[in-house]
């Protein structure tokens, strides 16, 4: 099967050569692990190294701030991939999931898109209380991705005191892979690290992966690979 590759260097020899491409894949953790990092690199990568344009949904800044984030600290152009047409940034706030899937279709189809990003899922928890009513709304919008073939990654927080994978406990029944990421505070050098929970389709290392973050994103590294370093 042909892969989508992820953007994040050492991350595909571990999870099948890329992601299966059309999956839906929630990348969770707690405060500070690099959520929207990593997801900001799929798609700023995505576009200018492999021609795929995305679509990043936030919920959680408003666009401008996102785009400045990723110029200040990675030197992410998204304001040029936007003038490009390559990417598009979606603002939503709780009371704007509605419009959202009305217009998702059309800002797929306007710039051919092939990749998405939703950070985070709570935008479903935060609007809806009800668990099925969430989950009625997340699989609305979760369809047209898969209906488009787009290959997608989705943020979840996990709760400082919690030990499950998402704050509502919903959304990680219905993706096709989890990876879970961590911040060690205790750790003396690799203090963040990586595990593939899950992926369908997929043999994937089952191993506790160290990541660094430096002003070119996210690396990650083999276990062995770390003790050398």
């Amino acid at each position: 099967m042909a892969r989508v590759p992820s953007g994040i260097p050492g991350l595909d020899r571990f999870i099948g050569n890329g992601f299966v491409p059309g999956s839906i894949n929630l990348v969770t953790g707690k405060t500070g692990t690099g959520k929207s990092i990593f997801c900001g690199q799929f798609i700023y990568k995505g576009a200018m190294d492999y021609n795929e344009p995305g679509i990043y949904i936030t919920t959680e800044q408003t666009a401008n701030e996102l785009r400045g984030d990723f110029k200040e600290s990675f030197g992410w152009d998204f304001a040029m991939l936007e003038r490009m047409g390559k990417v598009a940034i979606l603002e939503v706030k709780p009371y704007e999931i509605r419009p959202l899937i009305n217009i998702l279709e059309s800002v797929i189809t306007k710039i051919g898109a092939r990749r998405a990003v939703i950070d985070s899922e709570t935008v479903f928890g935060l609007y809806l209380k009800d668990k099925y009513l969430a989950r009625k709304e997340m699989w609305e919008v979760m369809n047209i991705l898969k209906e488009y073939g787009i290959t997608t990654l989705i943020t979840a927080q996990i709760l400082e005191e919690s030990e499950g994978l998402s704050r509502f406990g919903v959304i990680e029944f219905m993706v096709d892979s989890i990876i879970v990421l961590r911040y060690m505070a205790l750790a003396e050098k690799f203090k963040r690290n990586l595990t593939i929970r899950k992926m369908r389709r997929t043999k994937h290392s089952e191993e506790i992966h160290p990541i660094v973050i430096s002003n070119q994103g996210i690396v990650v590294y083999s276990p062995s690979e770390a003790l050398g370093k």
